[in-house]
């Protein structure tokens, strides 16, 4: 019988944690750059049941689950939709590759393009952190304009900056989310990408969709209170054997 609970409770630890990546990717439905979270399911081993009736040899009844586990995540790194935004300091990447920036702990890797320009005329994220070019943090001419062609090439006017650094990676699937839209690599060794395109004034859409991820939060809920149930049922089958069986009268 207590097989029966535990089997229920891992599954609706699974289902909950699989609920937690459904809800970071609504809630990042509109992040730009954003890459959504899958959760892949694990069944624990299976037992072989077999009925023994007296006198005669046993009868095998079927395997009997023990449960689920989630066994690991993964970021889903398909291209989101472009979006025009006409900014100029807008990029969009199309298609493999990062754009790396400089951050306090080190340098960081993000598909979010929704740059600025901090005091010192340097190109930096929202959160300040500068966008790093071939040579170096990118910077601009004050009172120019800026362009930025296809291969990440900065003109002021006419005037040529510094190239943007895209980089890739072999594995993208062993970066780490770190926060703020921004992966880390502790494993993976950098190589400059080559299949991409930069889109000025576009930003990439997240690659969530909205639609299906709701579609797995109903599937999730339900299943949780179906294992909600199963458990509720075997509370009140032991509540009646604990307190009347053995009763007289």
């Amino acid at each position: 019988m207590f097989k029966g609970v535990y089997t229920a409770a891992s599954s609706m630890i699974a289902l909950q944690e699989k609920m937690n990546l459904i809800s970071n990717n609504l809630a990042n439905v509109s992040t730009s750059g954003y890459k959504k979270d899958e959760g892949i399911q694990e069944s624990f081993p299976e037992m072989l049941i077999s009925r023994l009736e007296k006198g005669q040899r046993s009868r095998e009844l079927g395997p009997l689950g023990t449960g689920v586990q989630l066994q690991q995540t993964y970021t889903d790194f398909s291209q989101g939709t472009l979006l025009y935004t006409g900014n100029k300091l807008d990029l969009a990447l199309e298609g493999d590759g990062f754009f790396v920036v400089q951050t306090p702990n080190g340098l960081r890797y993000t598909r979010n393009g929704n740059f600025t320009l901090n005091e010192q005329g340097i190109i930096v994220t929202n959160q300040g952190y500068p966008v790093l070019g071939e040579d170096g943090p990118l910077q601009t001419i004050p009172g120019r304009g800026i362009t930025v062609n296809a291969n990440g090439q900065l003109y002021f006017d006419g005037i040529q900056g510094g190239r943007i650094l895209v980089v890739d990676f072999p594995e993208p699937a062993l970066l780490d989310k770190i926060g703020e839209n921004l992966y880390s690599s502790d494993y993976e060794p950098e190589v400059l990408a080559g299949n991409f395109a930069i889109r000025q004034g576009f930003l990439e859409n997240s690659n969530v969709n909205i639609i299906q991820e709701m579609v797995k939060m109903i599937q999730v809920n339900r299943h949780y209170e179906l294992n909600q149930r199963v458990i509720a049922t075997y509370d009140g089958t032991m509540d009646k054997a604990v307190n009347n069986v053995g009763n007289i009268g």
